[in-house]
């Protein structure tokens, strides 16, 4: 007991000694005395605790280099600064007009001065703003933008106020002031000078409007505009441009048609020239920007991807979006617009445009054959097909008629389905949906509108009636979500009911006729949805069961003859009770839905 004492004592001296060492060397860190060493051998009853591993230091990556962000409230400040100088501009013309209107009250200006002054005033407006371009654009955009428009006003006013001008005179001055806006345009890569320039240019020809309409001239000075702003947006590809020219040259158009279409006798010229102007528009508006899209894309750096310029900061981002498509939608509206513009030019039948926009569809579609082969502009050469099925479904209407009619659509909407299933496309399904709404309505008049002729089934309009069905359900196996292919067959299912309701309920009994057809249509899909194993054409079995029980009862009761009654009221009682029978062996005997079921 004593030795074991002793050891204890011994080694707690041993602890304390080295625990004074310890404190010491923390106290005074600059002494190089080594810390004692334990001898972890020893046998002091106490385990020292493993040393902690070494802390690895991590180098710190740079931190990238951020931009400066700019103050609150920059763009807000920009567009403050933008708007002062459009006041300003404004306020100064708006002086300008009254020294004018106080100098004429007064005798001081004859119209020959005022007309001078004017020049004098546009010429110093478009002297300063070149002059200032370098070194503030956009104050120099305003004074370029309003030189420009004091030149077209003082053009209009030396003409038409003052009659100083021959029209040729006026005309070529404001001929050379629209060129004048493209050149500086162009040399100075502002977009805005051309939008000046393509409004005056097209604004021409109505602001020196004298009564004595000239529509060939019209359409190909309009033409000539068209052309040199299409050339400009080949060029430098400013969207702004190209709508700017869009929405003008068809107002042009437009008023143009209005004109020819109202005129109690029209040369044939006009017409013509009218047409020629149509056609024209359709190719700029319509080829030009999918031409430009495809040089993009094969060669972005000589031809860069149209922007918006610098007018972009002004139009919401949703905007800008759509816009952004603008290929895709003036591929789209164009067609439309130009049918349209045309249509009232000619007296023609409908068989005759039917043809012409059935040329049409074949023109988009070539477009896209070639988009696709060629350039690979998968979603360019998308947008031409869709507008060909489009086109080529209008001249279906225009062609066709009748049953044949009906048929074609639906069996175009079937097939729309079956391209959306292999394509995996869920617009051209879209499409297959809208012309299948247009067929179901047509279908519901037909059901309820048309009486049946002939023999029950055997009649063109019935088989017709039941082929629309039939392919309204091969659709239906080629829908994706569940829910398009289940409303899909309820409207099969209700065509079918409606179909055996028309065709037989004419006959002497039809409605007994009736009862039984849609009793064994009922027993069928009951039959058919045990044997699959699918809920849904159990419940739309039991419903029509549920219906043929109501008839019974509100409609076969009060019309029929004892006879029927009995025996309808017997047979399908008897055959409910065997159906509730033998509903859990052959709910046992089903087997789980395959895919092809479903």
């Amino acid at each position: 007991m004593d030795a074991r004492n002793d050891g204890l004592i011994e080694r707690l001296e041993k602890l304390e000694k080295a625990v004074e060492e310890i404190q010491l060397a923390i106290a005074d860190p600059r002494s190089n005395r080594p810390a004692p060493a334990l001898d972890p051998g020893a046998k002091t009853g106490i385990t020292p605790p493993p040393s902690p591993p070494a802390p690895v230091r991590k180098e710190l990556s740079p931190k990238p280099a951020t931009h400066k962000k700019p103050p609150p409230g920059y763009g807000d400040l920009f567009k403050s600064e933008s708007l002062l100088k459009l006041v300003g501009i404004s306020l100064i013309l708006f002086g300008i007009a009254f020294v004018f209107k106080y100098s004429i009250d007064q005798g001081w200006l004859t119209e020959t001065v005022r007309v001078c002054f004017g020049l004098l005033l546009g010429t110093l407006l478009f002297a300063l703003g070149v002059r200032l371009h370098t070194p503030r654009r956009s104050f120099s955009l305003v004074l370029l933008g309003g030189g420009i428009a004091a030149y077209y006003i003082t053009g209009y006013a030396a003409f038409q106020f003052y009659a100083l001008i021959s029209h040729p005179i006026a005309f070529s001055f404001m001929i050379a002031v629209t060129l004048l806006s493209f050149f500086v345009s162009l040399r100075q890569r502002e977009t805005t000078l051309s939008l000046i320039g393509t409004a005056g240019g097209l604004g021409t020809p109505f602001l020196l409007y004298t009564g004595a309409g000239n529509i060939p001239g019209l359409v190909g000075y309009t033409c000539l505009i068209l052309a040199g702003t299409s050339a400009i947006y080949l060029a430098r590809g400013w969207r702004s441009l190209l709508w700017t020219s869009v929405i003008g040259g068809w107002l042009v158009f437009s008023t143009a048609s209005i004109a020819v279409v109202d005129a109690p006798f029209t040369d044939t010229t006009d017409r013509w020239a009218l047409q020629a102007g149509i056609l024209f528009g359709l190719l700029a508006f319509w080829l030009l920007p999918v031409l430009r899209e495809v040089l993009s894309a094969a060669n972005p750096s000589h031809w860069p991807r149209p922007s918006l310029e610098s007018i972009a900061w002004d139009i919401p981002d949703r905007t800008i979006k759509l816009i952004h498509r603008h290929p895709h939608m003036l591929s789209v509206s164009t067609p439309l617009i130009a049918i349209a513009a045309s249509a009232p030019l000619w007296d023609l039948s409908p068989r005759t445009w039917g043809w012409i926009i059935l040329a049409g569809a074949a023109l988009f579609a070539l477009v896209a054959w070639n988009l696709k082969r060629f350039t690979g502009e998968k979603a360019l050469a998308y947008t031409q097909a869709m507008v060909a099925l489009l086109l080529a479904t209008m001249a279906l209407c225009l062609l066709l008629e009748g049953d044949v009619l009906f048929f074609t659509l639906a069996a175009e909407a079937t097939i729309l389905h079956f391209l959306s299933h292999r394509l995996e496309d869920r617009g051209i399904s879209i499409s297959g949906h809208a012309l299948f709404i247009g067929v179901g309505i047509a279908l519901t008049i037909r059901l309820l509108a048309w009486p049946p002729e002939g023999l029950p089934v055997f009649t063109i309009h019935s088989l017709t009636d039941l082929a629309v069905i039939g392919l309204a359900l091969a659709a239906s196996f080629r829908l994706q979500p569940s829910a398009e292919r289940l409303v899909y067959r309820l409207l099969v299912h209700a065509g079918i009911l409606g179909l055996s309701l028309r065709e037989l309920s004419t006959l002497d009994g039809g409605q007994g006729y009736v009862t039984v057809v849609w009793g064994i249509y009922a027993i069928a899909l009951l039959l058919a949805g045990l044997r699959l194993g699918i809920d849904q054409l159990l419940m739309v079995a039991m419903g029509t069961l549920l219906l043929v029980v109501g008839k019974l009862f509100l409609v076969d009761l009060a019309r029929l003859e004892a006879i029927w009654r009995i025996l309808l009221f017997l047979g399908f009682g008897g055959i409910f009770l065997v159906l509730s029978y033998f509903y859990q062996s052959l709910w046992k005997k089903g087997t789980p839905p395959s895919p092809e079921a479903e």
